[in-house]
């Protein structure tokens, strides 16, 4: 083979490879819109809508626990999701892609009211939840993070 074939084949092969390299900012917003979607299903189907944007062996990690799988995510979470009298919402502040595409995180601020007798309670934190690209080109929930605010300090 000659040294312009060589160098046109590998040429060829560079950008083909270029070609393929994942669209960043795109993968960005994909799963920033998953996670809008996410919080959407939740609001409207309650732990069903949580649910479906879990992977079947997706984690949620809990003061003291790992909580693995759906089924156990779904005991985990159906008293607060079932619950009329409280709601919880979110929204992602951030999302971030790895090089190849297929691994994000969405980091972003929750809120969780409950009405009570006295009044409403409120509960405000930060989460971070990880996604995996499916192989029909969804993202699901691998691993979801939450963590209350500090409390306010009465002294002050």
């Amino acid at each position: 083979m000659s040294r312009v074939a060589v160098t046109a084949a590998a040429a060829a092969l560079a950008l083909s490879a270029c070609s393929r390299a994942p669209d960043q900012e795109a993968a960005r917003a994909a799963i920033r819109d998953a996670d809008v979607r996410f919080a959407q299903a939740t609001a409207a189907r309650g732990v069903d809508g949580w649910l479906e944007y879990f992977a079947d062996s997706g984690m949620q990690v809990v003061p003291g626990r790992n909580v693995v799988g759906k089924a156990a995510i779904r005991q985990l979470m159906a008293p607060s999701l079932g619950d009329t009298t409280r709601t919880l919402t979110w929204r992602p502040t951030s999302a971030e892609v790895s090089a190849s595409g297929d691994l994000g995180y969405t980091v972003g601020r929750w809120e969780r009211m409950a009405r009570e007798k006295d009044g409403t309670l409120v509960t405000r934190g930060s989460y971070v939840t990880i996604w995996r690209k499916q192989a029909d080109g969804s993202w699901k929930v691998v691993l979801d993070v939450g963590n209350p605010d500090p409390a306010p300090d009465p002294k002050r």
